[in-house]
C-alpha cells in the first residue's frame, strides 16, 4: 500500500514538474537557410525532414524522436540545429546529418495527448502500433518483443514490432539515408533513462564514455544492454552494418535538455579529432588487459 502511495505521488510530482517545462520552455525554431531534404513519409504520408550541415567527407547522423511521445528530444534537435548552424564554418571536413523528428505520426498524437501524469507513454509508436526501434532487420528481430521502463528499467510492456523487420516506412526511410549517406557515426535521442549506451564499434564506446563524463548519465555497457532483451533493435543493425551507434537517454520527457546535453554534444560532434581509429584500438585493448 505504502508502495503504492510513494508511486502516485511520484507520478503526481514527475506530471506536475513536465506540465511547466513542456509549456514554459520555448523551443527556437529551425533556421530558415539550412540544407533540407525529405527522407521519407510516416504511415500517414507525413514528411521526414532531415537537415543538412557542412558537405565535407566526415559524416555524422543525428536522430531524434524515434518513439514520438520522447517529445522533449525534437526541441534538443532544434537547439542542436540552431548551434550546429552558427558553427557552420567550423565544419568544413564534416557532413552533419540532423533528423529532428524520425516518428511524426507518434509525436503529433502526444502533442495532442501529453499524457502528463502516466509517463507520458502516449505517441511512443507509429500509426501502425509498431515500436519502430523493435523494427530493424536484425537476427534478432521478433513481431513481439518487451519494452523495459520505470526506474531502473524495471517496468516491462509487451509491444508489436511490426510483421517484419523495415516493414515501417520510417525504418525504411532512416535504413536508406544511412545507406546512401554512407553514415558511419550515429546518434540516437531517447529520453528519460539518463545514461549513455554504445554498440560493439570501438569508436562509439569512446565517443559515449565522453558523452557520459560531460553529461553525468550513466554509461551502460553491453551486458546490461542485453539484459534489457531488446530485439531488432537500430543498436543491433548498426553493429552489423559497421556503423558507430551512441544511444543517449536524456533527463526529461518534455524538455529539451539542452543545458544537461549541450557541451557533450558540442565535445563529441567533432569525432575525427577525438582520437585515431588505431589510436582507440590500443587503447580498448589496454583497458581490457587492466
Amino acid at each position: 500500500m505504502l508502495k503504492r502511495i510513494k508511486q502516485y505521488f511520484g507520478r503526481l510530482k514527475r506530471g506536475l514538474i513536465g506540465y511547466f517545462i513542456n509549456t514554459l520552455e520555448k523551443t527556437p525554431p529551425i533556421p530558415k537557410n539550412i540544407a533540407t531534404f525529405d527522407i521519407g513519409e510516416s504511415v500517414k504520408k507525413q514528411k521526414i525532414k532531415c537537415y543538412q550541415i557542412g558537405h565535407g567527407t566526415t559524416k555524422v547522423l543525428y536522430v531524434f524522436c524515434i518513439h514520438g511521445n520522447e517529445t522533449g528530444t525534437v526541441k534538443l534537435a532544434h537547439y542542436f540545429l540552431n548551434w550546429s548552424y552558427s558553427q557552420e564554418k567550423k565544419f568544413n571536413d564534416y557532413s552533419i546529418y540532423i533528423v529532428p523528428c524520425l516518428n511524426p505520426d507518434g509525436f503529433e498524437l502526444a502533442l495532442k495527448k501529453p499524457d502528463y501524469f502516466n509517463g507520458g507513454k502516449i505517441g511512443r509508436f507509429n500509426n501502425n502500433n509498431v515500436d519502430l526501434n523493435r523494427n530493424f532487420a536484425t537476427p534478432s528481430f521478433k513481431t513481439k518483443a518487451q519494452w523495459s521502463f520505470g526506474k531502473n528499467y524495471e517496468e516491462h510492456k509487451e509491444v508489436f514490432c511490426g510483421n517484419f523487420g523495415n516493414s515501417e516506412p520510417e525504418t525504411k526511410a532512416l535504413i536508406k539515408l544511412i545507406k546512401s549517406k554512407e553514415i558511419k557515426v550515429l546518434f540516437m535521442f531517447h529520453n528519460t533513462g539518463k545514461d549513455v549506451m554504445a554498440n560493439q564499434n570501438v569508436l562509439a564506446k569512446k565517443i559515449a564514455k565522453i558523452y557520459s563524463q560531460k553529461t553525468n548519465f550513466k554509461n551502460l555497457n553491453h551486458e546490461t544492454w542485453l539484459n534489457l532483451r531488446q530485439t531488432g533493435t537500430l543498436k543491433e543493425w548498426c553493429d552489423l552494418n559497421n556503423v558507430a551507434y551512441i544511444e543517449i537517454e536524456g533527463s526529461t520527457r518534455w524538455g529539451s535538455d539542452w543545458k544537461k546535453q549541450k557541451e557533450a554534444l558540442q565535445s563529441t560532434i567533432f569525432i575525427n579529432k577525438i582520437t585515431s581509429q588505431d589510436q582507440l584500438v590500443e587503447e580498448t585493448m589496454i583497458e581490457e588487459a587492466a
